[in-house]
C-alpha cells in the first residue's frame, strides 16, 4: 500500500509540473505576442489591454482541455500498472480492454498477449507435473505390491518369487527410463543454441544405434535391411542426435510383432539430408499422428508395449535444435515411417 500511494503522489507531482510548465508557456507566449505587437505593429494601449485581457479565458481553456487529457491518460496508465500489479501476485486471468484505449492501443495489446502466453506456459508446467507424477506411480505402485507379497506371503513357490522379482526388475528399469527421459527432455526443451558442434558421419551414427539395439532385433526374430553405403556428413551435436536413432529405432523394434521388418536408409539432396526409419509394425490412426509428438501420449492404450511417451517429443525437439524436421507417415496395420531431414550446413 505505501508503495502504490508513493507511486500516485509522484504521478499527481509529475501532472502538477506539467500544467505550471503549460501555464508558463501560455503566458510566456501570449505576453511576447503582446510585446511584439507593440513594437512592430504599433499597437495602442486599449489593445495591448484587450490583449492581456484575453490570457486568463485562454489559460483557463488550456488548462481544462489539459486536465481532461491527462485524466484520461492517467487512467489508461494506472489501468496498466493495476494489471501489471495483479500479474505479479500470480493472477494470469487479467486482461486489459483495448477499446477506448486510444494511444495504450499496442501496450494494451501486447500486455494481453505476453500474459496468454504466461497462461498458456504455467498450463503446460502444471500439466507436465501431473502427467510426470501419474506415470511414476504406476511403476512405483507395482514395485511396491510385488514387495509386499514377498515379505509376507510365505507361501510363494520359487517360480512365483521370481515372477515376482522379475516384475519389479522390469518396474525399476522402466522408473529409470522414464527419470532419464524426463531429465533429458527437461534439457533439451531449455536449450535454444546447440552446443558442441562437430562434423561426423550420420550414417556410421545409425549402424552404432542398430547395435546397441541388435539384442532386442534378434528377440523378436525381425529381419533389419538397413542400407550398407548410407553416408551422410553432418554438422551438429552428435550425442543429442544419438538419442534421435535410438528412440526411432527402438520404436520400431517395439511396434514391430515377431518376424516383420525394419528398413533404415538415407540420401541427400541439394540441401538436406534425409534419413528413413520404416517399419511392417502396427501402425497408426490419423489421430494418433496428430499427437504422436505430444508429451506422455501414447499410441498403445493397451499397454502392450511399455513406454513413457516421452521418446518422440524429445526426437522432435532434437531434431529442430538442429535445424531440421522430422515428418512421419503412417496407417492402422501397414507400418510407421519417420523421415528426419536435417540441413547439410
Amino acid at each position: 500500500m505505501k508503495r502504490d500511494d508513493e507511486k500516485r503522489t509522484g504521478s499527481v507531482l509529475n501532472i502538477r509540473w506539467v500544467y505550471l510548465f503549460s501555464l508558463l508557456i501560455i503566458v510566456g507566449g501570449v505576453m511576447s505576442y503582446g510585446l511584439i505587437s507593440m513594437l512592430f505593429l504599433h499597437l495602442n494601449e486599449k489593445n495591448a489591454k484587450t490583449m492581456l485581457a484575453m490570457i486568463p479565458p485562454m489559460i483557463v481553456f488550456v488548462l481544462l482541455g489539459m486536465r481532461y487529457v491527462t485524466i484520461g491518460i492517467r487512467a489508461r496508465s494506472q489501468k496498466l500498472i493495476d494489471a501489471i500489479h495483479r500479474v505479479s501476485e500470480g493472477d494470469l486471468s487479467v486482461e486489459l480492454d483495448i477499446k477506448n484505449a486510444q494511444e495504450y492501443t499496442q501496450v494494451y495489446r501486447e500486455f494481453n498477449a505476453m500474459v496468454r502466453e504466461l497462461s498458456h506456459t504455467k498450463q503446460e508446467m502444471e500439466s507436465f507435473v501431473n502427467e510426470f507424477a501419474h506415470e511414476f506411480k504406476t511403476p512405483i505402485a507395482a514395485i511396491n505390491g510385488f514387495a509386499e507379497i514377498l515379505c509376507e506371503d510365505g507361501t510363494l513357490t520359487r517360480e512365483e518369487e521370481k515372477e515376482y522379482l522379475n516384475v519389479i526388475a522390469e518396474q525399476s528399469k522402466r522408473l529409470l527410463r522414464l527419470s532419464q527421459n524426463a531429465l533429458l527432455l527437461s534439457k533439451v526443451e531449455a536449450l535454444e543454441v546447440v552446443t558442441n558442434k562437430e562434423t561426423y558421419d550420420l550414417g556410421e551414427q545409425v549402424r552404432k544405434c542398430v547395435i546397441l539395439l541388435l539384442p532386442q532385433i534378434e528377440e523378436k526374430k525381425l529381419q533389419l535391411n538397413m542400407e550398407e553405403d548410407m553416408s551422410l556428413h553432418f554438422t551438429g551435436n552428435r550425442e543429442m542426435l544419438e538419442h534421435v536413432w535410438i528412440n526411432l529405432i527402438g520404436n520400431a523394434i517395439k511396434f514391430t510383432q515377431e518376424g516383420g521388418s525394419i528398413f533404415i536408409n538415407g540420401f541427400e539432396d541439394q540441401n538436406e539430408l534425409h534419413v528413413r526409419i520404416r517399419d511392417t509394425g502396427v501402425g497408426m490412426s490419423d489421430e494418433t499422428k496428430e499427437h504422436i509428438f505430444d508429451k506422455y501420449y501414447q499410441n498403445d492404450t493397451t499397454n502392450a508395449t511399455k513406454g513413457n511417451g516421452i521418446g518422440l517429443s524429445i526426437v522432435k525437439r532434437i531434431t529442430e535444435l538442429s535445424g531440421g524436421r522430422i515428418i512421419v507417415e503412417s496407417n492402422l496395420n501397414e507400418g510407421s515411417c519417420f523421415e528426419v531431414i536435417l540441413p547439410k550446413k
